[in-house]
């Protein structure tokens, strides 16, 4: 399947990448959704401030060719951005101001923070848990790899919403319309 280079970019935000970083599948992440992903400036700032994390995540970025962008400029995403920085932290801030001006999606699974000004400005986004999905529908990852990486997160301190993929595919609805929407 070909890819339309004005497909939205799936903005990374520094949950999801710490998750897979806990998860310990870290570099398979570009290859779920390829070319589709993109980090904020912001967002790799926020996360090369955990010193224990910083040659994880330049190496992903090296090794995956996930292209780092700088926060626009536009004067209308800096407002937004400015307002949300009061509620929330910087790279959800900065994912939710790009998403909703340029139209893009957001990888997050900071829920709370994020899916109701989502919800409210039409703004598609992924959890750590979706992409999972996604890797497994996609056999990039096997069902045992999956449930392996959800255990490796929890037990890293990370909060995830299920135990096991299983778990995960019978509480959702709708993971298909959005999974389908995104891959499109």
């Amino acid at each position: 399947m070909s890819r339309n280079n004005d497909e939205p970019k799936i903005l990374l935000d520094s949950d999801v990448i710490r998750h897979f970083i806990n998860g310990n599948q870290l570099l398979i992440l570009s290859r779920i959704f390829p070319n589709r992903f993109v980090m904020l400036d912001k967002v790799k700032n926020e996360l090369c401030r955990s010193r224990g994390i910083v040659l994880q995540v330049n190496n992903f970025l090296s090794m995956t060719k996930v292209p780092v962008i700088p926060f626009p400029t536009d004067r209308i995403i800096m407002q937004e951005y400015a307002l949300l920085t009061r509620q929330f932290g910087e790279g959800e801030s900065a994912c939710m101001s790009v998403a909703r001006h340029q139209k893009q999606f957001i990888a997050s699974s900071n829920l709370k923070d994020i899916s109701a000004y989502c919800r409210t400005h039409g703004i598609m986004y992924l959890t750590t848990m979706d992409i999972l999905l996604e890797a497994f529908k996609k056999n990039i990852l096997t069902q045992e790899e999956c449930d392996a990486f959800i255990h490796d997160v929890k037990s890293n301190g990370s909060k995830l919403p299920c135990n096991t993929l299983d778990e995960f595919i019978a509480s959702q609805s709708n993971t298909n319309l959005v999974l389908s929407h995104v891959a499109q």
